[in-house]
């Protein structure tokens, strides 16, 4: 066994990364959450890449298939008509043998009108024929396109889902990641002075430490509780020490409430320490937009580890 610099937890000497907190031994600083994403992209690509190869092949099997039917009705249609060509010859031979013993004129027109008959049911046929062919290239076709339809509609949410987890590298969204939102308030809290948060943004070079903790000894301490579990924040210089200067809690409705302990300007009243600022995450997310730091707290998410008590 060894024992993490970072949460000071008992690891198994074969692990990597501490499974309290993600402490990167073979880095020696916090592991990134940011690796773990490119894999799963990299999958979803590859799976993509799988769908899209498959899609193709049922599109030329179902056009292999239209055609083969298609050469089919054709052939037969044209076998019909040769059929009734020759029905037609021998009715017209059989006919004139008969009438040439009474009289050639009776001959000439029974002949002639059952030519035109024998034409016109021709034309009958090959129109049918025409028609069967068209009606099932038009199910052919109806077919593929609701196919096609159905796959696409299949791939938009997969779209979407991957747009709305990662900000754009400009703008913060509303949607963040633990580590990112972590880092988020990190940033906030120092951007507005509040001293020890600075402290802990300026000491971050080898990563920011945050333990979500519920133990009574610290949530009985704050008189805005949140949730019931207090996000307490470690910079590299104070997480082996594990000295508690810089907290924050997660109201019902989202808000934060921002801690700051071991100063003589710490609000409290008694022994219960008071916020020193509660914000909504849409205003924390627009003051640092309009701040232009976006970028500077998604290099930092890169940095943040999350340890669970």
């Amino acid at each position: 066994m060894k024992k993490c610099p970072w949460c000071g937890k008992n690891v198994p000497t074969e692990d990597r990364i501490c499974p309290s907190c993600g402490y990167d031994f073979s880095r020696g600083e916090m592991s990134s959450f940011y690796d773990q994403r490119q894999q799963k992209q990299a999958k979803s690509k590859i799976r993509h890449k799988n769908e899209m190869v498959i899609v193709a092949t049922l599109a030329i099997i179902a056009g292999g298939s239209y055609i083969f039917n298609n050469q089919q009705e054709q052939t037969e249609a044209r076998q019909n008509i040769q059929q009734t060509t020759k029905t037609i010859s021998e009715s017209s031979t059989a006919d004139s043998s008969v009438a040439s013993s009474s009289s050639s004129e009776s001959a000439a027109k029974s002949s002639s009108a059952k030519a035109k008959k024998a034409s016109s049911e021709s034309k009958q046929t090959a129109k049918t024929s025409s028609k069967k062919a068209e009606s099932k290239k038009n199910v052919a076709k109806s077919s593929q396109s609701k196919k096609s339809s159905t796959e696409v509609a299949k791939k938009k949410p997969a779209v979407k889902k991957q747009v709305t987890k990662k900000s754009n590298g400009d703008q913060l969204k509303s949607n963040m990641q633990p580590t990112e939102f972590a880092a988020a308030v990190a940033k906030y809290a120092a951007q507005k002075n509040v001293s020890k948060w600075k402290d802990v943004v300026n000491n971050s070079n080898n990563g920011i430490l945050i333990k979500e903790t519920t133990e009574p000894d610290i949530v009985n301490y704050l008189s805005a509780k949140g949730n019931g579990t207090v996000y307490v924040a470690f910079n590299s210089k104070d997480s082996n020490n594990e000295v508690v200067y810089s907290a924050y809690t997660i109201n019902q409705d989202g808000s934060v409430n921002i801690y700051e302990f071991g100063t003589p300007d710490a609000p409290h009243t008694g022994n219960i320490y008071n916020p020193v600022e509660t914000v909504s995450q849409q205003d924390l997310v627009k003051y640092l937009n309009s701040h232009k730091q976006a970028k500077n707290v998604q290099q930092m998410a890169k940095k943040v580890g999350i340890a669970h008590e």
